[in-house]
């Protein structure tokens, strides 16, 4: 997994939608602690390519969800999404 604090913020989080790490954070940062709230917001782990697009061949969901871990002082428990699979 890549080490999110120290990413930029123009690092792509979700390729499918070309949603960044300072989107992402916006939102955590606006009050949405879950996949679902972020996904709502921003449109991000909703395309269902991640295995093709994404370089890691793996669905963001475990992205956002370490960036929910390290920017938000409460959050839900999770662990995949729907998009892609659940992984």
């Amino acid at each position: 997994m890549k080490e999110w604090k120290s990413a930029s913020d123009n690092e792509i989080v979700c390729y499918c939608k070309q949603i960044n790490k300072k989107i992402i954070v916006d939102s955590i940062l606006t009050g949405n602690n879950s996949l679902q709230s972020i996904t709502e917001a921003t449109t991000a782990c909703s395309g269902g390519d991640c295995k093709n697009l994404n370089p890691s061949g793996k669905c963001c969901s475990a992205d956002i969800i370490e960036l929910i871990r390290l920017y938000s002082e409460t959050q839900e428990k999770e662990s995949s999404c729907s998009c892609c699979c659940g992984n």
